[in-house]
């Protein structure tokens, strides 16, 4: 059941059948994301992907004939984590491997033909991908005819067409039940295989394996759930090294370490290397900690601010165009590493897809986002005629194409949007989980939801609706004043971004929210993180 817009025009998804009893609430939220906690624990046996034993056995043999190995990974968490994860297995046994990682201005994304030269030049024999490969049909054709044999592990879009490669470990091909782990999930798949299952330091491929899982946005359920479980219970129980240096530095205690921590805190920072630099920075800062740290953090920050900046300005320049089914703008000044960002963002903000493009020597370089009920990449699929490369996931994607031909895919792409949406799919919204009476927000409530954990894709935190809710108390606050504080039947409340509409808390409110809890002088006591609120239903009948 959908309601009438809020007051900060978003549309809210309200369930029909709403549990408010603390532990049954609990278990009707598993039941209706799909957890099933008995079955949680165990990962799926790793000789599920068709061709592993194909590439466990191409692996040793290299390894034990001495074979030159490359490596060959992707800019983002996902991929620098896939890529550090086989880096450790082949310096267990010996073997120091040729590591390529793509630049996001210089190379674009994916495996090149000048990155195939590269490998033959060094001797390379044995060339595996991560995180990418898997839509590289002429470069591994290439590597096949100069006499290097090729392993894929990808877990990307897969296109008509299926590289020559000796083994592909994909998600797709294999007996593994959905939602499939993203490329650094696939790479801990096979050192499972490798290694028969146990081996020295697996915790800190655990903890790998789980970053680029939730900095992908993979879907936490089934076996995804399991494997994320176990690198954030790994990850508590590092005493040292560069995974440690990274949580301290991002201000996190790591006995309290969460999904949510990584998401925002951390695979920021590792992916800022990559977006404002050069990925192999986030690489040795993973690898060797040290000063590499130091720099991604400071990376990131640059990386705020310029994501703001540019943000305001593709904002101003959408504003001005009539408005369509999707968001688009090129911008010659747009850095290459944050048009992802700013794409998503004008997503989050108005519910409809985006393409946010770099105009560059004639070419459009472009990342695209979507709500859940378009597929970007089939849609992309659809317009591939006026594309030189497009590759990526149902809600995320990139592309480039002649930047004259801006104006036609913009238009074709929004046809297959109008022509595979409706209109009321395409508004910012808020699915709401279950109405709570705020005198039921209690400390045991709290601390019951969070066995919900981990949270992140398909296993959101829980967002709930307090009903005709008397703000008390209520001030702007930040520096600012752009945030809401007030309190709610006595709960302390906070309410982000939402200062500008304070004028509207005199009357009974409905309040979209989040729970959690506040920390202050030794005391533990509920808090409420106002998401978005309307006037009461009550209250508008009456005007």
């Amino acid at each position: 059941m959908t309601s009438k817009l809020s007051l900060t025009g978003k549309k809210w998804i309200i369930p029909e059948v709403l549990e408010t009893n603390g532990e049954d609430l609990v278990k009707k939220l598993m039941a209706n994301r799909g957890i099933d906690s008995s079955l949680e624990g165990e990962l799926p046996d790793a000789f599920a992907f068709h061709d592993m034993q194909k590439a466990v056995d191409r692996i040793r043999s290299a390894i034990k004939s001495n074979e030159s190995i490359g490596i060959f990974g992707d800019y983002d968490c996902d991929g620098v984590t896939s890529t550090l994860q086989l880096i450790r297995f082949f310096r267990r046994n010996s073997v120091e491997p040729h590591v390529r990682l793509p630049h996001r201005i210089n190379d674009g994304y994916g495996l090149k033909s000048h990155i195939i030269d590269e490998f033959i030049s060094k001797g390379t024999n044995l060339l595996i991908t991560v995180d990418s490969g898997v839509g590289s049909v002429t470069e591994i054709k290439k590597a096949k005819d100069a006499g290097m044999d090729v392993i894929v592990t990808d877990h990307h879009h897969v296109g008509k067409h299926i590289p020559p490669a000796v083994a592909i470990i994909h998600p797709d091909f294999s007996d593994i039940p959905p939602p499939h782990p993203s490329g650094s999930g696939v790479v801990y798949h096979l050192l499972r295989a490798l290694e028969d299952g146990v081996w020295d330091d697996m915790q800190t491929d655990e903890a790998l394996a789980m970053l680029g899982m939730i900095a992908d946005v993979m879907e936490l359920k089934g076996f995804n759930r399991t494997l994320v479980k176990q690198g954030l219970n790994s990850i508590k129980k590092l005493t040292k090294g560069p995974l440690v240096e990274l949580i301290r530095i991002s201000g996190i205690n790591i006995n309290y370490i969460t999904s949510t921590y990584i998401g925002f805190r951390i695979a920021p920072r590792i992916n800022a290397a990559g977006r404002m630099g050069d990925p192999m920075i986030a690489l040795e800062a993973l690898m060797d900690g040290g000063d590499a740290i130091k720099l991604i953090d400071n990376l990131n920050e640059i990386r705020q601010k310029q994501t703001e900046e540019f943000l305001n300005i593709a904002i101003e320049e959408i504003s001005k165009a009539p408005s369509g089914p999707l968001l688009s703008i090129m911008h010659a000044d747009f850095p290459q590493g944050i048009v992802g960002l700013i794409a998503g963002k004008l997503t989050e903000m108005t519910g409809k897809p985006s393409l946010v493009g770099r105009e560059h020597d004639g070419m459009c370089t472009a990342s695209l986002r979507s709500p859940r009920c378009y597929h970007i990449t089939e849609g992309l699929e659809r317009c591939s005629d006026l594309l030189q490369y497009f590759g990526g996931h149902a809600q995320a994607a990139g592309c480039s194409f002649r930047s004259d031909l801006f104006d036609q895919v913009s238009t074709r792409l929004a046809e297959d949007v109008s022509g595979n949406t409706e209109p009321d799919d395409l508004l910012p919204s808020i699915e709401i989980d279950a109405t709570l009476p705020a005198e039921s927000i209690t400390l045991e409530l709290i601390y019951k939801l969070r066995t919900l954990e981990p949270f992140g894709h398909g296993n959101r935190e829980p967002v709930f609706l307090i009903q005709g809710a008397q703000m008390e108390y209520q001030k702007q606050v930040g520096s600012e004043c752009n945030h809401l504080q007030t309190n709610i039947d006595g709960v302390k409340s906070i309410g982000f971004r939402l200062g500008h509409l304070i004028e509207h808390t005199n009357e009974p409110v409905d309040v979209v929210c989040r729970l959690g809890t506040d920390n202050w002088n030794g005391l533990t006591r509920p808090q409420i993180f106002v998401e978005d609120f309307r006037l009461s239903i009550s209250v508008e009948n009456r005007i």
